[in-house]
């Protein structure tokens, strides 16, 4: 038997970072706004984990009240009801520049497309990715796509750029969206086609109608990190010593800086930016570029660093 009452909403879901985070962790962005929502009825939402696929086809067979977050699509709204839009996300089809590039759309389906069974991407990107590849979760997606064993991959900004952060940081820049392809789309919470769900569904549509206007309740899409130049500091053949002085015109203050000192590259100096004409590159080494130092006697200071000296890490 199916029960809701004010007090209490059952919602299954799966992990799906930075969404959903996984049991035991602090709440997911989306968890947590549905939290925010009922908690207007003072009602306790209580999560049951389970994989997206099961968690719908118990909806769909009323063996469960509803589950949480879904991408509403043509077929799915004949089998389950869909509450009014919870919150939007944007999704991409991604590929690895180190073994592919930015194509245009009519040439996608002489590539091998990869995307994890049974998920929905909205409407628009679904069409285009009808006939891929399934794969069992969006990790081995991305190892597959990074292997070089698919070419392209449908996925959810947030959750590619999570996934790239927390699992896959070395490659963050390896991983590009096509152009040509932006979905956007909103996801919902879902309940079975019973009174219950009714009334689960009404409940929940009039607390969305009711804080609409409130930038708070909205979720961000996590975006990736610049990629920093972390450098250390290396001594040249013939230039033992490092020097780093404090401005580059008039009178400068010097500072010896320590072997391996590690320092961020805040601007790297013209002759690095920019192409020569000649493969004498003695000036280009003398040149200076513009860091912070992170560690050592001299930490924190600005410094203008002969760019012979750095080594990227």
């Amino acid at each position: 038997m199916l029960l809701n009452s004010n007090s209490v909403a059952r919602i299954n879901t799966a992990e799906w970072q930075p969404y959903i985070n996984a049991k035991g962790d602090p709440l997911g962005s989306a968890a947590e706004l549905i939290q925010l929502l009922f908690s207007q009825d003072n009602t306790e939402v209580i999560w049951q984990y389970q994989n997206f696929e099961l968690a719908y086809n118990q909806v769909k067979k009323n063996q469960k009240l509803a589950a949480y977050p879904y991408f509403k699509t043509p077929l799915r709204e004949a089998e389950v009801l869909f509450s009014d839009p919870i919150f939007n996300v944007t999704s991409h089809i991604y590929y690895s520049r180190q073994f592919n590039e930015d194509i245009q759309l009519a040439d996608l389906k002489r590539f091998r497309i990869g995307k994890v069974t049974d998920y929905s991407y909205g409407t628009e990107i679904d069409k285009i990715v009808a006939d891929a590849k399934d794969i069992n979760s969006e990790k081995q997606a991305l190892i597959e796509l990074l292997n070089n064993e698919i070419d392209y991959l449908p996925m959810t900004e947030s959750v590619m750029n999570n996934l790239l952060i927390e699992t896959f940081p070395e490659q963050m820049l390896l991983v590009k969206p096509l152009s040509a392809v932006k979905g956007n789309a909103s996801l919902h919470l879902i309940a079975s086609k019973t009174a219950e769900g009714e009334a689960l569904k009404a409940q929940l549509n009039r607390l969305i109608c009711h804080v609409k206007e409130l930038d708070s309740l909205q979720t961000n899409p996590l975006k990736l990190p610049n990629k920093l130049d972390v450098a250390s500091l290396t001594a040249a053949e013939g230039y033992p010593v490092i020097l780093g002085q404090s401005q580059i015109e008039g009178s400068p203050d010097y500072f010896t800086l320590p072997q391996g000192t590690k320092v961020l590259v805040i601007k790297w100096s013209s002759k690095i930016q920019a192409p020569s004409k000649s493969d004498r590159l003695y000036k280009n080494m003398m040149d200076l570029s513009k860091v912070v130092v992170l560690n050592g006697p001299h930490v924190g200071k600005e410094l203008y660093i002969r760019n012979m000296y750095i080594e990227l890490q």
